[in-house]
């Protein structure tokens, strides 16, 4: 098993202001097909957008009915047609947040897909720095109205999605395993699943969702006689406006999709308090996250009811967890001073006095990122070791990890599994080393 960063994102909207009226994004009549890229990161599928003339970045989650954008990027909006609105999300207190509602915004995804209508919910909660925990500017999120209209494909290895206007004639479907995609009236897609812990446990209605970087989440309160997972530690699942949504991990025997099954998964089992808000009474026993579907190519066709998927490369990857116990984030950037060498010839010399005549520059012109310890997984290796939150992370084994971005500190991590590593932090401006093994103490 190998280590992973966790971040999760769920929003629940109560507002009698949003509604399915608007006809939604639209392919070009002329195309019958868009292809677009996309970044997997952490799990999280990151997309371009352009909202009303500005260049931008939405996850796509298919567990989100509506299209969210942070505050800190609203001046793409006209503030005169926003209207305020509640939030409430998943997490462990019950206060939610403030939002607004803006309509008719102008959406375009690659070349030709696009709306002028789309309406999108603002989250007014500067906590949602998405940017500290994923690496690059991420501006929002979009969801249902990204899969509404037309078949969607996911290309997990290839990194493209592809949004096709009919499946009619398409041959390459024959390739491809098909199950029914039930559509709930809160527009959330759903398939069938098995799995087995203790005893078997079979048709198994979870949400299909892309915002979820984990594989699997069970709700415990949804079972009579669910058993603890094997292998079970407690830890932060990820964070909602209500605060930190924290849980159980662990193993189960199996899970099945369809025909394909995969032994002995990692799953995530949610607190109760923290999914206080999620509408469970539609039979939803969970839901199945990215962490399973990258396995597959996979198309979501809302208007026919079906889900198709089909093994990739990544089929058979070990499912892993992250073993630092660590939640690093890119807390900011800092001036650096960077020596430049300079190789030249002065203008008051000959060619023949200036052979070999180099003078050095120094510059004081970089800007380098700082990374913190956000949060510390309770009774880890890390914690048991000395390491705190905010602590200031300096190296990683000796490398500075000033020249390491957060994909690779949490590739260090993962290829390190297992083995003793030195880290050297800052802590209150007193630098200290830390060393410890990059393994769970697990409660059973």
């Amino acid at each position: 098993m190998k280590s992973k960063i966790y971040f999760i994102l769920f929003v629940f909207i109560n507002s009698t202001l949003i509604s399915a009226q608007e006809i939604g994004l639209q392919l070009s009549d002329n195309v019958k097909s868009e292809t677009i890229s996309f970044q997997l990161i952490k799990n999280l599928v990151v997309i371009p957008v352009n909202l009303n003339g500005h260049k931008m970045n939405f996850i796509v989650d298919s567990g989100l009915r509506e299209t969210i954008l942070l505050s800190q990027f609203n001046d793409a909006l006209d503030h005169k047609t926003l209207k305020q609105i509640n939030l409430k999300g998943l997490g462990n207190t019950g206060e939610g947040t403030i939002g607004y509602y803006s309509s008719s915004n102008m959406l375009t995804i690659g070349r030709n897909y696009f709306s002028f209508k789309i309406p999108i919910v603002v989250i007014q909660d500067e906590k949602f720095n998405l940017f500290s925990r994923l690496g690059i500017d991420v501006h929002g999120i979009i969801g249902y109205e990204f899969f509404r209209n037309y078949p969607i494909k996911i290309d997990y290895v290839k990194q493209k999605i592809t949004i096709y206007k009919t499946l009619e004639n398409n041959k390459k479907l024959k390739k491809y395993t098909v199950n029914e995609l039930e559509i709930s009236p809160e527009k959330k897609p759903f398939v069938r699943i098995d799995f087995s812990h203790q005893k078997e446990y079979l048709q198994q209605k979870m949400l299909v969702d892309i915002g979820n970087s984990d594989g699997l989440w069970l709700f415990k309160t949804q079972f009579d006689d669910l058993a603890q997972p094997n292998q079970v530690f407690f830890d932060e699942l990820g964070r909602g406006f209500n605060g930190t949504v924290s849980g159980e991990r662990g193993t189960i025997n199996q899970v099945s999709l369809g025909k394909s099954t995969f032994k002995n998964p990692l799953i995530a089992i949610p607190d109760p308090n923290s999914i206080q808000f999620i509408n469970v009474k539609n039979e939803r026993k969970g839901s199945i996250g990215n962490e399973i579907l990258r396995r597959f190519t996979i198309i979501l066709d809302y208007n026919r009811n079906k889900f198709y998927y089909k093994p990739n490369k990544n089929y058979d990857d070990a499912f892993h967890y992250n073993r630092s116990g660590l939640t690093i984030v890119h807390d900011s950037f800092e001036w650096d001073n960077s020596e430049i060498t300079m190789n030249y010839k002065s203008n008051n010399s000959t060619e023949k006095e200036n052979i070999g005549l180099t003078q050095k520059m120094n510059y004081q012109i970089v800007l380098k990122p700082v990374y913190k310890i956000e949060h510390v997984r309770k009774n880890s290796n890390a914690e048991l070791a000395g390491l705190k939150a905010n602590d200031q992370l300096i190296k990683l084994n000796h490398k500075k990890v000033e020249k390491m971005s957060l994909s690779d500190i949490e590739n260090f991590m993962r290829e390190h599994e297992y083995e003793t590593i030195t880290i050297e932090i800052l802590r209150n401006n007193q630098p200290k080393k830390i060393e410890f093994k990059l393994d769970i103490p697990y409660q059973n």
